[in-house]
């Protein structure tokens, strides 16, 4: 399966888990299983309403955007050595936070 269609396909596995409070741990580690080790997370980690996945290997850089206390807040990750990939978990409180994945290009 080429990157693109895997991409696809975990968006779309991400998606449909979407409707049963995923777990943070379980998403991560089924990307870990896919070659992308764990850079950092931003915001405050709390339960799961809903699921997202950002990522391109064409852009020069990825940004991780999250919310704390209402506040949007941004990191802008530069993909020269490494692609980038943003777990986004939107959280009941409507508020956001991300993790940050990378794998080498």
């Amino acid at each position: 399966m080429n990157a693109l269609a895997q991409s696809f396909f975990f968006f779309f596995l991400f998606t449909f888990l979407s409707g049963c409070s995923p777990n943070p741990d379980d998403i991560i580690n089924e990307w870990k299983e896919n070659g992308w080790s764990y850079v950092s997370t931003h915001g405050s980690i709390g339960e799961v309403k809903r699921t997202g996945v950002l990522q391109s290997e064409k852009a020069q850089a990825v940004e991780a955007a999250w919310t704390e206390k209402g506040k949007r807040k941004t990191k802008l990750y530069q993909q020269t050595s490494h692609y980038y990939m943003v777990l986004r978990f939107f959280k009941a409180d409507d508020e956001e936070f991300v993790v940050v994945m990378r794998k080498r290009k």
